[in-house]
């Protein structure tokens, strides 16, 4: 018990209680820091699933993503993840050189970007959408 003004005491459980938060703030920081291999792991993981046909609610491990062309029924030729990457602490980015077919039968190359997360769950998404 503070035996010095109530004002003081509440002023020292504040600052505990302060230091407790921040402690636990750096603790889930690191805790969400992007492993960069499996990054690059899950998001070759969610390309095959399109190239292969497959949706990506059947993704095993679960992976969350989007990608709009997936969803309006392209299909997905060629992928290569090039080298390049950049990270945020959380996410990883990379970019994509992929051939796409849409339902009329037109390819297209392009380069596209996504950003991969992977704690506390595995997310996939298109950069630009």
């Amino acid at each position: 018990m503070c035996h010095t003004s109530t004002t003081s005491c509440l002023r020292s459980l504040l600052a505990m209680a302060f230091l407790v938060g921040l402690i636990g703030c750096e603790h889930n920081a690191r805790n969400l820091s992007v492993d960069k291999a499996g990054a690059r792991q899950f998001c070759t993981t969610f390309l095959t699933a399109w190239k292969d046909g497959k949706k990506a609610a059947d993704l095993k491990p679960k992976i969350t993503g989007k990608d709009s062309d997936w969803e309006a029924g392209k299909t997905l030729e060629s992928f290569e993840i090039l080298p390049d990457e950049r990270t945020d602490g959380a996410n990883l980015f990379l970019t994509v050189r992929r051939t796409i077919k849409s339902p009329d039968g037109a390819s297209q190359q392009q380069e596209v970007g996504y950003v991969v997360g992977t704690s506390p769950v595995v997310t996939v998404f298109r950069t630009d959408e």
